[in-house]
């Protein structure tokens, strides 16, 4: 952000100027008085300082900086696992969190090349906008209401995605980890033309044979199979931005460039699974 610029000077040389003009011709030194042998000289004209200017940088340097502080977010971001439990995720969500903080203030501390300051700024106000929704789904988490958890959770990913946009275009590339199109339901869409998920909670007997029936029903059909972790605030987010859901397990069939044509809440069985899978391949 560049520093404003002082408008004090304009204020302080032009009344001296008047002064100064005004005097030429009658009493000039009407102000000082006429110097004599022991009158001291007036002090000169102080001008006031420029604002100091923000450091900037090169686009090489802030890249090389900004890719060492997302890297290293990663790095810790993925020692805290995936959790397995809500209880897990209760307990990891907030330390994620403050670690994406600290990053987004480091990030904001870097010296900024100022052809792209503007960019940088509108990719972390994404990033800052992706913390506080997905501070605002652990509040609804932590207050069991796992519908608005599921819906500001793929909110707080649409920002994400859209900072990681432009930190792809600057070349942090690290910084651009861990969006949307970076799970194993978008990798398995770009393999095949139809993939049948399932929402399932991992500590869910009912959902873990819901996950038998659903992958046997894409293999009859011979479609794409992903089991997506409830638990898991990525996985979940394409789901999530676009879908409601409500109840775990649910089941979906996509067809590539169409998005879900097909949705069922809890338990489905193979036969099911197979014949909407079948027709999403038409």
């Amino acid at each position: 952000m560049d520093g404003l610029r002082s408008n004090l000077r304009p204020r302080v040389l032009l009344p001296t100027a008047i002064l100064a003009l005004g005097g030429i011709g009658f009493g000039a030194f009407a102000f000082s008085g006429t110097p004599g042998a022991g009158d001291e000289p007036l002090p000169p004209i102080v001008q006031p300082a420029k604002p100091a200017e923000e450091p900037s940088a090169s686009l090489a340097a802030w890249r090389k900086d900004a890719n060492g502080v997302c890297a290293s977010l990663n790095h810790d971001t993925a020692n805290l696992g995936t959790p397995q439990t809500q209880a897990e995720l209760l307990q990891r969500l907030p330390a994620s969190l403050t670690l994406a903080e600290g990053a987004l203030k480091e990030l904001a501390a870097l010296p900024t090349p100022k052809k792209q300051r503007k960019q940088i700024e509108r990719m972390l106000r994404l990033f800052g906008r992706f913390v506080a929704q997905q501070q605002a789904a652990l509040t609804a988490l932590q207050a069991a209401d796992t519908t608005e958890f599921a819906r500001l959770t793929g909110l707080a990913f649409q920002a994400n995605d859209r900072g990681s946009a432009i930190a792809r275009d600057l070349g942090a590339r690290r910084c651009a980890v861990g969006g949307t199109d970076d799970t194993r339901l978008t990798r398995e869409l770009e393999r095949r033309r139809v993939v049948v998920a399932v929402l399932y909670a991992p500590d869910s007997n009912v959902d873990t044979l819901a996950i038998r029936e659903a992958r046997a029903g894409a293999l009859l059909a011979g479609a794409g199979f992903v089991a997506v972790n409830v638990y898991d605030p990525q996985a979940i987010a394409p789901l999530t931005a676009r879908y409601s859901v409500r109840t775990s397990p649910s089941v979906f069939v996509f067809a590539r460039s169409k998005g879900a044509v097909s949705q069922f809440g809890g338990y489905v069985d193979r036969e099911t699974v197979a014949q909407a899978a079948d027709t999403a391949a038409l």
